[in-house]
């Protein structure tokens, strides 16, 4: 009888002595999976978070664009210790064409102008609409210039288009040559309609074309500049040259067209030797863009930081950086409020400068 008491007690004592371990283990385990959803218990740190990589389409290496893509990613990756960006080589229309695929970059650099033109099927992209890019914002302006000899006759560049000289609007396919050849379109000419009627147009590089000029094979050569084009620049030292202006009726024809051209931004006075005015022109913004299915999150991000580090931009990019504006980030965009990534748009709601 007395042993089986002693049993009774003994087996008394385990069981509280179980239920006392259980308890211990209990908390223990609850607290694995507390907190933020942090293995290591409710007292520790959050979850680092996941590294992102992500690829950036640029300029050629000896492009300006290059150096600014990999100041970029130095932000980027300073104020996002999880983003990790590399910088490739690319061009304005192939950039388009790289991260609207989203394989082998997601976000890269373009003119608003082409950026215009893939998102409704056009140019370029006749036939071939890219549907998976969204704009970042606006950066900084390339001015087109179309010179002559200072001692030539024509006063516009829609006086040279009705009198039917020689000009050389660049290559096949340049950003110059086309907004020449929209220009000419707003006057109902195409290039064989013009050269029919006496005109003449030679597809050549901005040094050609700058050669040209100073040469007297050809009246008006066009290029793109930041604001001027080393190729006239270098004319201009020693056989001078004149800007010819757009008028306002032609801007704002062009303008209305959708193309993505800024129609604002005059050429400043003093771009060239003998320039005492600031000459209308039409520009072409440089834009930041991405694969549409990059995360909001990493959008938001890229997009902070850009704008928050503009101070830094423009002591590194001087001649770039000075033309960065937030609120021409957002405006800078054609159709902002479609073409704009949700976690830019939120970005510039949050400084206000979109509804």
């Amino acid at each position: 009888m007395k042993g089986r008491k002693v049993l009774v007690v003994l087996a008394i004592t385990l069981m509280v002595l179980a239920l006392v371990l259980a308890g211990c283990g209990g908390g223990s385990g609850k607290s694995s999976t507390g907190g933020a959803g942090s293995p290591s218990g409710g007292d520790s740190k959050p979850a680092k978070h996941e590294t992102v990589q992500h690829v950036t389409a640029s300029g050629p290496s000896g492009s300006g664009w290059y150096p600014m893509s990999v100041l970029f990613s130095d932000i980027w990756m300073s104020s996002t210790p999880w983003l990790n960006v590399t910088v490739i080589e690319g061009g304005a229309v192939g950039n388009l064409k790289t991260v609207n695929a989203g394989a082998n970059a997601q976000s890269g650099l373009t003119f608003a102008s082409d950026f215009a033109d893939a998102v409704a099927g056009r140019g370029a992209f006749e036939g071939n609409k890219l549907e998976n890019i969204q704009a970042i914002g606006a950066l900084y302006p390339t001015w087109w210039n179309w010179v002559t000899s200072e001692k030539s006759p024509y006063t516009t560049l829609e006086d040279f288009i009705q009198k039917k000289g020689h000009i050389v609007p660049g290559k096949p396919g340049d950003a110059s040559e086309q907004v020449t050849r929209r220009i000419f379109e707003l006057f109902g000419y195409d290039y064989d309609k013009f050269t029919k009627e006496g005109g003449k147009v030679s597809l050549a590089s901005y040094g050609d074309g700058a050669n040209m000029v100073r040469d007297g094979i050809a009246d008006v050569a066009a290029g793109g500049g930041s604001p001027n084009v080393i190729a006239f620049s270098e004319v201009d030292a020693t056989k001078p040259i004149k800007l010819l202006p757009l008028t306002e009726e032609t801007l704002k024809k062009l303008d209305a067209k959708g193309y993505g051209y800024a129609i604002d931004m005059k050429i400043p006075a003093g771009t060239y030797k003998n320039q005492k005015e600031d000459v209308p022109t039409v520009a072409t913004m440089g834009i930041l863009f991405v694969n549409k299915s990059v995360s909001e999150e990493v959008v938001y991000e890229l997009t902070k930081a850009l704008w928050e580090n503009v101070d830094r931009i423009k002591k590194e990019q001087p001649a770039r950086g000075k033309w960065f504006d937030v609120s021409r980030g957002y405006n800078g965009i054609v159709e902002p409020e479609k073409n704009i990534h949700p976690g830019a748009l939120k970005y510039y709601k949050e400084v206000g400068v979109a509804k």
